[in-house]
C-alpha cells in the first residue's frame, strides 16, 4: 500500500492534479502499524511459573534444564535466562531446541553508548531472527539497571534512548510473539526506595510487559517470611498505574532461622503463586540460584510447593 500511494503522488505531481488534499495522510494497514511498536500482550486467565537457568556457561543452560526439570518432578512452563552482549544466532538456536515451546524471560546487556551507536544493530536483528516464533519471548535490556545509573555510568536518558533503539530493531521483524519488556528492581517501585521507576520507562510504545525482582531478602538475608502484599504490592500498583500487564522475572527467599525443613518457606511459596494468580501476573519466575545469596530450592517441601505452581 505503501508504495502505490508513492507512485500515486508521483504521477499527481507530474500532471498537476491534485486529487488529494495537501495535508492528506497515508493510512497505515494494520500489519504495518502493528510493526511500529510493542505487540500488545493479550490477558490470560492465568500466570504461568518458572525457573531461572544457570548463567555461568551458555553451554550447560540445556543440561541445568534437563536437571531442575528431574530435581522439581514436572515441567517447567517459563525460563529465565540472562546474556552478556548479543548471542550469536547459532547459540539462540541451539537453545531454542533445549527450550521447545517454553516462554522464555531474556535478558542482553550491552553499555547504552554501544547500543546508541549502532555497532550493534547488525548483531541485534540477527539475534531477534533467531528467536523462537511461536512461544513468547520477553526480551529485555539490561535488567535493573539502576545501581549503573546512580553510579554514573550512563544517564536514565541514556537507558531509555538505547531501549527504544533495540525496541525499534525488534519490532522491525514484524512478530507478534515478541515483547520487549522492562525489567526492574522491586525496591525501586516502593515510595521509600526514593526512587522513580518512570526515569527508566521508554514509554508505552516501547514496552508490552512490566517485570520486576521483588525478593523476600534480596541481600540474602531474611528475617521472616514477609507477606505477598508487602514484598510485591508496590509492584503491582505501579504496573497498573502505567495500564501494563506486568510479570515478576526474579523472586526468591533465603530460609530463614529456624526453617530448616524448609515448610515455612514452602507455605510461603504457596503463597506467593496464589497472589499472583489473584492479581493476573503474566509469567512469574523463581531465582533458582545461590549467587547473592542461597535462594535455591533444595529442599523437599520448597520443591513440591513451586512444582505444584508450575504444574
Amino acid at each position: 500500500m505503501k508504495r502505490i500511494g508513492l507512485v500515486t503522488a508521483l504521477l499527481l505531481a507530474l500532471t498537476s492534479a491534485p486529487l488529494v488534499a495537501p495535508t492528506a495522510v497515508p493510512v497505515l494497514s494494520g500489519a504495518e502499524a502493528a510493526c511500529t511498536k510493542a505487540p500488545k500482550w493479550k490477558a490470560r486467565a492465568n500466570p504461568r511459573f518458572g525457573i531461572s537457568l544457570s548463567y555461568t556457561s551458555s553451554a550447560n543452560l540445556g543440561e541445568d534444564l534437563g536437571h531442575e526439570q528431574q530435581r522439581f518432578g514436572t515441567r517447567i512452563p517459563v525460563l529465565r535466562t540472562w546474556d552478556n552482549g548479543v548471542p550469536e544466532p547459532h547459540v539462540v538456536e541451539q537453545r531454542n531446541e533445549w527450550y521447545g515451546k517454553r516462554w522464555l524471560v531474556t535478558s542482553i546487556k550491552i553499555a547504552p553508548s554501544a547500543v546508541l551507536s549502532g555497532d550493534h544493530d547488525a548483531a541485534l536483528r540477527r539475534y531477534f531472527a533467531a528467536m523462537p516464533r511461536r512461544s513468547p519471548v520477553f526480551w529485555n535490556y539490561f535488567h535493573e539497571p539502576e545501581d549503573e545509573v546512580k553510579r554514573g555510568e550512563f544517564s536514565a536518558e541514556q537507558y531509555r534512548r538505547a531501549f527504544r533503539h533495540i525496541a525499534g530493531i525488534a519490532a522491525s521483524e514484524c512478530r507478534g510473539n515478541l515483547y520487549p519488556t522492562l525489567v526492574l528492581m522491586g525496591w525501586t517501585a516502593d515510595p521509600a526506595s526514593d526512587l522513580d521507576w518512570h526515569d527508566l520507562y521508554p514509554g508505552k510504545r516501547y514496552v508490552s510487559v512490566l517485570a520486576w525482582d521483588p525478593y523476600n531478602g534480596a541481600e540474602g538475608y531474611a528475617s521472616s517470611y514477609r507477606s505477598p502484599r508487602d514484598i510485591a504490592g508496590a509492584v503491582v500498583r505501579a504496573s497498573r498505574s502505567a495500564h501494563r500487564p506486568f510479570g515478576i522475572a526474579e523472586t526468591g527467599s533465603v530460609r530463614i532461622n529456624g526453617d530448616a525443613s524448609g515448610e515455612g518457606r514452602a507455605d510461603w511459596l504457596r503463597k506467593m503463586a496464589s497472589y499472583f494468580r489473584a492479581q493476573n501476573a503474566v509469567f512469574v519466575t523463581y531465582f533458582q540460584s545461590t549467587n547473592n545469596g542461597d535462594f535455591e530450592l533444595r529442599d523437599e517441601p520448597s520443591l513440591r510447593a513451586w512444582g505444584a505452581a508450575m504444574h
